[in-house]
């Protein structure tokens, strides 16, 4: 794949990343705005809730920026994430059959884009 291909593929993983943390920001903020607002009954679940959130967002947000930096870890990182998200995503068929689906088919195309043969090159740093 020529060297132009590569650099898009990995700004496209980067930006996957970058709108999976985004995702987690709005749950932290969503969980601290029901922290204030009164509706949470347990602190201890909504700050977990909260730390969990935003811990996972702050190491997918560093490792969007080091899938574009093509690092290894970062593939690592994506991996270990998308296959947290198919596990959700089975879970939220209970609840929302379109969710789940949508869930499963973006992870799926990332967790398959990590896998490829010029991205793996591309990251071998």
């Amino acid at each position: 794949m020529p060297k132009s291909s590569i650099q898009r593929t990995l700004k496209a993983l980067s930006l996957a990343f970058y709108l999976e943390a985004l995702v987690l920001y709005l749950a932290a903020g969503t969980a601290i705005w029901s922290l204030f607002s009164g509706e949470e009954n347990s602190l201890v679940t909504v700050g977990f809730l909260i730390v969990v959130s935003l811990g996972a967002a702050i190491w997918l947000t560093f490792a969007a920026k080091a899938i574009s930096q093509g690092k290894r870890w970062a593939r690592s990182a994506g991996t270990f994430w998308q296959l947290m998200q198919i596990a959700i995503g089975f879970g939220v068929y209970e609840a929302s059959v379109i969710g789940a689906v949508i869930i499963l088919l973006l992870s799926g195309a990332v967790l398959i884009t990590l896998f490829t043969k010029d991205v793996v090159a591309a990251t071998s740093n």
